[in-house]
């Protein structure tokens, strides 16, 4: 807002200043100056007025993260997302090197527990490094599960006001 004040000052004072030295047709001409700066004026108002000259930053309000630690729940849903994308995408694709065969992993994700969350070191607040023991399956048919130890990287996103994946 105080850029596009700026920007209408400088216009306007722009065309009350011009002076063309005297026996130059700009000289016999000061109702044209006037008239291209309050056209300039009237397109920087109309800019104004659609937004087109507003600041982007001021537009964004970013909530500053919660006290605390990401709660479970977050790290739940964030770890079902994404065992989800390795789904969608169709799985894993691994290689035993012993025999050279290879098969796609279809891992089934059960449950997730957070252990702990520590802030990450050397990074803004609201970054954290959350250990999890997940409850998954790498059989087709999705049985026998297993619980193993899992890190994910946590952020809080203040422009959507949640907790993101680093």
């Amino acid at each position: 807002m105080a850029r596009a004040l700026l920007l209408l000052l400088f216009l306007v004072l722009a065309g009350c200043s011009a002076e063309a030295p005297p026996g130059s047709s700009a000289a016999s001409e000061p109702a044209s100056l006037t008239t291209k700066a309050e056209e300039a004026v009237a397109v920087a108002a109309d800019e104004l007025a659609s937004g087109a000259l507003a600041s982007p930053v001021a537009e964004v309000h970013e909530l500053r993260p919660p006290p605390g630690e990401p709660p479970e729940a977050a790290l739940r849903k964030l770890e079902f997302q994404r065992y989800e994308m390795i789904e969608k995408a169709g799985g894993i694709p691994v290689t035993i090197t012993a025999t050279g065969r290879q098969l796609v992993l279809k891992p089934k994700l059960y449950s997730v527990r957070k252990k702990s969350c520590r802030p990450t070191p050397q990074a803004p607040d609201g970054w954290y490094e959350c250990s999890l023991t997940i409850s998954l399956s790498l059989a087709e048919d999705g049985s026998d599960p297993a619980e193993q130890g899992e890190r994910i990287g946590v952020k809080w996103d203040g422009s959507k006001a949640e907790w993101v994946l680093q």
